[in-house]
């Protein structure tokens, strides 16, 4: 799949044949991985609630797949929300405000591994 055959519309991705997914918060960023979509939501400075799973996965029909897995830990420090998605050695990689490195699992948005970078 292809980047063409959707787009972003604010807090809707548009797919061509009239299809749309929205989002409670804008699109910052989308990438194809392994023919799913992942959806990165635009949360600093949007809001005032405290949302640290903006992080997404959708199929082609757009179907949302998954949501990112809830890091407890993170919830404690308080408001951490993603900031970049990536791939990185054919990984699936977000950073997040805090400074941590999250290695995503593709398949179910479950944290594979965190790391802290600053």
């Amino acid at each position: 799949m292809n980047t063409e055959n959707y787009h972003i519309d604010e807090k809707k991705i548009v797919f061509e044949k009239g299809r749309t997914v929205e989002f409670d918060f804008p699109i910052k960023e989308t990438l194809v991985f392994n023919d799913k979509i992942i959806v990165l939501l635009d949360i600093v400075g949007t809001t005032n609630t405290k949302y640290n799973q903006n992080v997404f996965a959708i199929d082609r029909n757009g179907k949302i797949l998954w949501q990112i897995e809830r890091t407890e830990n993170l919830d404690a420090i308080g408001y951490c929300p993603f900031i970049s998605i990536e791939m990185d050695n054919l990984n699936l990689v977000s950073f997040n405000w805090c400074g941590y490195k999250f290695i995503i699992d593709p398949k179910t948005g479950e944290v594979i591994e965190r790391i802290f970078t600053k």
